[in-house]
């Protein structure tokens, strides 16, 4: 799913609150009309359901010869009753229409009442922090359905496709009201390019960042994206392996947050109170990396204020870079 709702269209004069009405009510009045044509062939459905059976009960074969019978008198008043399907009405079957019409319209309210047809003031949204009702609203695609032909957890599936929640719980409330509780996706680490800064999710997927009282402190400098990677969905993400192994040194060197990177050297960072840079390289041999970059540690802090590069790309090759002389290996 897109990051913005905007439907691209090109926009009609008058103001957009006056055209939403027109539409709201547009959408209503198609909606109420097929359901009372849903109903009209219900019904009719059942009452030829009802015309076979009195038929079959009566004897009437259709098409099938009938034998030759005796001509008996009828009596005057009952020969307005003989006609195919109907013997008469008897006090039970006076009940039996009686009721069946009550049902009959007892279904016509149901599903033709505006009080279980759904519309933005009958949902409520919980758990919603950044995200705002309208987006959610437009994204469970409710709207002017009757609670009869929602189902909750296909409700539910639909919200989920909004690309910043992760989950999503729906109640249905009679007559028309539907509550839904929402799990907005938190992210760990920012990543800033040329272009602009992105949220980066567990996953590496990255999505346009929304206002948030408290932004993740983990970021990843990378001016020309060198550190994007193909997505089979066609969404934009960094590499995994880079932004895991970020995150796995932030919690190891906690005084440590910010990271940069380039396809030369992968990820690079600054020892904070020293004149030392890391080459880290690229996400691969993490534990490898980090018990060589431990085994450094000792000559760096030996020589004090000098500045140097230490290279751990190759973990068994590392080796710390002077800049007054060749590159000691370890």
């Amino acid at each position: 799913m897109q990051t913005a709702f905007n439907s691209g269209r090109k926009q009609k004069r008058g103001s957009h609150a006056a055209r939403k009405a027109v539409s709201s009510k547009r959408v209503r009045r198609r909606r109420h009309a097929q359901t009372r044509r849903r109903f009209t062939s219900a019904l009719r459905s059942t009452h030829a359901f009802v015309l076979r059976n009195s038929r079959s009960r009566l004897g009437f074969k259709g098409s099938a010869k009938r034998k030759p019978t005796t001509t008996l008198p009828v009596p005057a008043g009952a020969q307005a009753t003989l006609f195919p399907g109907f013997s008469g009405l008897t006090p039970s079957k006076t009940i039996s229409l009686m009721l069946l019409a009550a049902v009959a319209a007892a279904l016509y309210w149901l599903y033709t009442s505006e009080s279980f047809y759904i519309y933005s003031e009958n949902v409520r949204f919980e758990g919603a922090n950044y995200l705002s009702q309208e987006e959610l609203f437009a994204a469970s695609d409710i709207e002017s359905w009757s609670i009869f032909w929602l189902d909750p957890q296909e409700i539910a599936e639909q919200v989920m496709t909004h690309p910043y929640v992760t989950d999503a719980d729906v109640k249905i409330r009679w007559p028309g009201h539907v509550n839904i509780s929402v799990q907005e996706v938190l992210p760990v680490a920012l990543w800033a390019t040329d272009q602009q800064e992105y949220w980066l999710l567990e996953d590496g997927v990255a999505l346009a960042p929304r206002e948030l009282d408290m932004q993740p402190a983990l970021r990843i400098i990378d001016p020309s994206a060198e550190a994007q990677t193909a997505n089979v969905e066609g969404d934009l993400q960094i590499d995994k392996r880079v932004l895991t192994s970020a995150m796995f040194l932030s919690n190891r060197l906690s005084i440590v947050s910010e990271f940069w990177y380039n396809s030369r050297y992968g990820l690079n960072f600054s020892l904070p109170s020293t004149r030392a840079w890391v080459h880290w390289g690229d996400g691969y041999n993490f534990e490898e990396k980090w018990t060589a970059l431990q085994w450094l540690m000792p000559q760096l802090e030996a020589a004090g204020d000098e500045a140097l590069t230490l290279n751990v790309m190759v973990p068994n090759r590392s080796f710390i870079r002077r800049y007054d002389g060749e590159p000691a290996e370890q």
